[in-house]
């Protein structure tokens, strides 16, 4: 396979079918028995089969949004799921095709005409994708059954109730374990399209970090159904933290990855190290462990039509209160009003702060391409698109010509080295054992990389933030309360937060974390929000204007609100974004579909959803 192949790799997958897929039944057996013994007589055959299992990963169209019911970014529509509404008849996706595939796969790569060691690293890629997807299971459903072999129409497995989560995580270490021990590619793949041996090392890191963290708060009545959650698990907290900790430590220590910092850290434009490794139409893989990729001449990619245009998307954009958890260049905190008391405005808020900010939303010095070929100033898109005035460019390449269809061809990250810093540094800091070398080399690097030149980069901090531990009262330990700040200014967008959320037992934070915007100076005024010279927007609560500035008017609705700002109104407004969210802690957990367990009486029902 040639490195142009490898590259186009993942938009192939997205529209292939694999002459040995399977159907949604368990007991189905592939189409085309007669290639069977071509399959498993060759390592070609092997390869060309293992490939299927990347269509489980996300897709061309939705890999840069890969979960946004997340409580610091706002968005103009929510689902079933999102304002409470979710029933046990709403759930449609016990589907287990694929672990049919896998495990066909797995049983019958026997055939001794090919060497033990490649079978054994093409098993090893199966068991990996076995573990990626049980995982999904796991957080979406809690216990479920764990089938490790081809089921036949007269298997009693058919019929088995749940497994506890102690047996599906164990059986979700093993197969990782098995995947780093037996998986061949030691180096980084081309363009990172393929999974390698430190793969294996990444999932088991954020696999088990998400466990372990999920015991630790859901227990001892951290969340309404947290204990019934656990019942019967003897696997502890603390055990499953030193397996993510020992995982990434040997990435840190064996594996070919490092920080992308080659490149400037910022370019004062809204460009620079960090968002390189999202806008880049080739994967940076010295950070990416795992990417999708796609063709500068296919394309494809949806993100600037998503993200920029207003007929498309759901308008996501960051929120005032995520905004201001990004410190300060000089490592200080954050504070939102200037010394004499008035609040800061959008240029004064984002200048001086932590490069993602500035890299991760049209900040005061964003620019984009002109139309005369050039970059020029461009403020967010408030009255089309930025309900809250923070718009995302995360993943939007800088050429407005790309806004309005599949034009994009950066390449998108699934697995960075970035994360991986931050599942050690987690996982050690709740074991009480991360050391200030630790915190040096993993969030002191990171906040390096990001342009912070002061406070904790070498030593742990022995003070909390005011502010973040408002955002987690129930955490007290400045290190953690850090690192959660660290996560989600490093990761936001990657599809992590919700899981977060979840496994700290936050999901309240869903319902109750104010979707707020940007500062208001003055109603009826027109404001040059990135000070070039030109009016970006006009805020007025008449609903009847027409006037000079109307086509930059944002006026004010049910939805978007200009609230005081410490309820004076000399002291300005508040854009906010209201709209219906509600969190039930049975949410924690999918229920089974209704239908399943109809036809499956030893399944049981997930709490709260009876």
């Amino acid at each position: 396979m040639t490195l142009d192949t490898m590259k186009k790799l993942a938009y192939i997958l997205s529209g292939t079918v694999f002459f040995l897929a399977v159907s949604c039944d368990l007991t189905e057996n592939p189409k085309d028995m007669a290639s069977t013994d071509m399959v498993f007589g060759s390592e070609t055959g092997l390869q060309n089969y293992t490939y299927g299992f990347y269509n489980w990963l996300p897709g061309w169209g939705d890999a840069f949004r890969i979960n946004i019911t997340m409580d610091n970014a706002a968005k103009i529509q929510t689902d079933t799921y999102e304002v409470g509404a979710y029933t046990t008849n709403s759930e449609t996706s016990w589907d287990w095709s694929s672990i049919r595939n896998v495990n066909y796969f797995i049983q019958h790569n026997t055939d001794e005409r090919v060497p033990e060691n490649v079978r054994n690293n093409y098993t090893g890629i199966a068991r990996l994708f076995r573990a990626y997807f049980y995982f999904d299971k796991l957080v979406k459903y809690g216990e479920v059954p764990w089938i490790d072999k081809v089921l036949e129409p007269e298997s009693e497995e058919l019929y088995k109730a749940q497994d506890s989560r102690d047996v599906i995580i164990s059986n979700i270490i093993a197969d990782l374990d098995y995947a780093y021990r037996n998986i061949t590619e030691t180096g980084i793949t081309p363009n990172s399209n393929t999974v390698n041996k430190w793969t294996a090392l990444f999932y088991k890191s954020r696999f088990c970090l998400f466990e372990a963290s999920f015991r630790k708060y859901h227990s001892d009545g951290g969340s309404e159904f947290g204990d019934e959650y656990l019942k019967g698990c003897t696997i502890t907290a603390d055990e499953l933290f030193a397996e993510a900790a020992e995982a990434a430590e040997l990435i840190m220590n064996q594996g070919p990855y490092k920080l992308h910092t080659a490149a400037e850290a910022y370019t004062g434009d809204g460009r620079g190290a960090y968002r390189d490794l999202f806008i880049s139409d080739k994967t940076v893989t010295e950070e990416v462990m795992l990417a999708l990729s796609l063709d500068p001449v296919l394309q494809m990619g949806t993100a600037n039509w998503w993200y920029n245009s207003s007929s498309y998307g759901v308008h996501l954009c960051m929120t005032r209160a995520f905004a201001k958890t990004y410190l300060n260049l000089d490592g200080t905190f954050y504070n939102e009003r200037n010394e004499d008391g008035t609040y800061k405005t959008f240029d004064e808020e984002t200048t001086g702060r932590d490069y993602r900010l500035n890299q991760t939303i049209r900040a005061a010095d964003y620019t984009s391409l002109g139309t005369s070929g050039k970059y020029v100033p461009t403020a967010p898109n408030i009255v089309g698109l930025a309900e809250t005035g923070y718009q995302f460019t995360k993943y939007v390449m800088d050429d407005p010509s790309m806004d309005n269809g599949p034009t994009n061809y950066n390449d998108i990250p699934y697995a960075r080295y970035a994360e991986v810093l931050l599942n050690y540094a987690e996982a050690k800091a709740e074991l009480g054992t991360l050391t200030d070398e630790q915190w040096s080399r993993t969030i002191g690097a990171l906040r390096r990389r990001a342009g912070i030149t002061g406070g904790d980069l070498d030593i742990k901090p022995t003070a909390a933030d005011p502010y973040m531990q408002s955002i987690y009262p129930d955490v007290t330990d400045p290190v953690i309360l850090e690192i959660r700040r660290e996560r989600e200014c490093e990761l936001v967008l990657e599809g992590l937060r919700l899981n977060d959320l979840k496994r700290w037992a936050c999901g309240h934070l869903w319902q109750d974390a104010p979707w707020d915007g940007i500062y208001i100076p003055a109603l009826d005024t027109p404001l040059d929000l990135n000070g070039d010279g030109v009016y970006d927007v006009y805020f007025t609560q008449d609903q009847a204007y027409n006037g000079k500035y109307a086509g930059i008017a944002k006026k004010s609705s049910s939805s978007n609100v200009f609230a005081h700002a410490e309820n004076d109104p000399d002291d300005g407004y508040i854009l906010t974004y209201n709209a219906s969210r509600i969190w039930n802690d049975n949410m924690y957990i999918y229920p089974v579909p209704e239908v399943v367990i109809q036809k499956n009486g030893n399944l049981h029902q997930n709490p709260g959803w009876n």
